[in-house]
């Protein structure tokens, strides 16, 4: 014989409510709670009444508390649904603050102005493919970001059931722009050298005289092939220039984070330490830097402000702009990674792409090689040696005659 219907999710029994002293009422009900399970829930207030709408309230909050998406619909706005993905997206404890900041601009910035004014249903694969036609006629990049992060947030809807497929998944592939990583060359790196060293050195230069840190990051990216963010965030305890070969440990990173300001962070961008060997003259430069910090702490940062708080990214790629422009580089795009991107094809050309990845930090030489590496267009040379094997024969006679 069939047994009783099983309750609904966020469903409840009848509330009964009992005296339980002077002008104090007790209201209690069994509810199949977000998870499944039947529990006893019980509220209180002066009357019989105000007891049982104290009792739908604690159980309205319960069914939100356990799943902030339990109200949305596909007839949901889709705002309603991107600040539910937002709430789930700061609960998850494997991604750093910093993704979660960039997700959250990004989704205010690309998403949200075009699908703000839909219901969730509303969001199809036709309009999302008509948005990201006219992302990807700005730029790839935007296409890319604004496709990343609309297709997270329909995932979501997806896993609370509040739509049935994500229609993201079904829209054009988006054909990434063929990109030849490009590496600076010897006369271009002496350009920049040369600006490092005379920028703002002229008599009557206006403000305070430039300490030189920016001239020796560059050195150091140029030795290290590292980020930008990862050799400001080397300490003097990083460094050891005492070795037959010199090494330095890149271990941290410097980040930029809403309402925090910059900080350094114990980890990478990937999460992975690695301790890299440094060449004479990027070793130079950290003997240079850390005679000045004799006095401090071993975890002094090696780079840092006036102030002796860490020097923000920004404020570098400000300042090598400014110095690209007294040279005359400024209609070059050389940004700090057009550094890490020469080191990356030097170690590959005279040593080998596995090399290049491990120095870098990359987890497989695949991202190496299509983003930093430039490519090594020269045959080797031996290849002619074989070839001659086709020449013709000595007695062959000459046609031509």
């Amino acid at each position: 014989m069939p047994g009783r219907p099983r309750t609904p999710l966020g469903t409840f029994g009848e509330v009964a409510t009992r005296q339980i002293g002077p002008r104090r009422f007790r209201a209690s009900t069994r509810l199949r709670d977000w998870d499944g399970q039947s529990r006893q829930i019980t509220a209180t207030g002066e009357s019989a009444s105000a007891a049982r709408s104290a009792l739908k309230t604690r159980i309205a909050e319960r069914l939100r508390a356990g799943d902030s998406s339990g109200a949305l619909t596909a007839d949901s706005p889709f705002a309603d649904l991107a600040d539910a993905w937002l709430e789930d997206l700061w609960l998850d404890a494997d991604r750093s603050d910093g993704t979660k900041e960039v997700y959250e601009r990004e989704l205010r910035s690309l998403v949200l102005p075009m699908f703000r004014t839909l219901t969730v249903r509303e969001v199809t694969v036709g309009r999302v493919e008509r948005f990201l036609r006219e992302q990807r006629s700005r730029s790839y990049a935007r296409a890319k970001h604004s496709r990343t992060i609309l297709s997270m947030v329909l995932a979501f809807a997806v896993r609370r059931e509040i739509i049935a497929r994500n229609p993201v998944k079904e829209t054009s592939r988006l054909r990434r722009p063929k990109h030849v990583p490009k590496a600076l060359t010897v006369e271009q790196l002496a350009l920049i050298r040369r600006a490092a060293c005379e920028w703002r050195s002229e008599p009557g230069a206006l403000g305070p005289r430039p300490d030189g840190q920016v001239r020796d990051v560059i050195e150091v990216m140029l030795g290290t092939a590292t980020r930008i963010g990862e050799v400001l965030a080397i300490r003097k305890c990083d460094v050891d220039v005492t070795s037959a070969v010199p090494t330095v440990a890149v271990n941290g990173s410097i980040v930029v984070r809403k309402g925090v300001g910059v900080s350094r962070q114990p980890k990478t961008k990937t999460g992975e330490s690695r301790v890299v060997a440094i060449p004479p003259f990027a070793a130079e430069v950290f003997r240079r830097r850390l005679v000045r910090l004799a006095q401090h702490p071993d975890d002094h940062l090696v780079f840092f402000t006036r102030n002796g708080t860490p020097l923000a990214p920004h404020n570098v790629r400000r300042t090598l702009r400014e110095m690209l422009k007294s040279v005359g580089l400024d209609g070059i795009d050389i940004s700090p990674h057009a550094f890490r991107r020469t080191g990356a094809t030097l170690l590959a050309h005279q040593m080998n792409i596995e090399t290049a990845a491990e120095v870098l930090g990359h987890s497989t030489p695949a991202t190496t090689r299509a983003h930093y590496a430039e490519p090594d267009r020269r045959v080797n040379a031996a290849s002619a040696h074989v070839l001659q094997q086709l020449a013709p024969a000595s007695d062959v006679t000459d046609l031509s005659a």
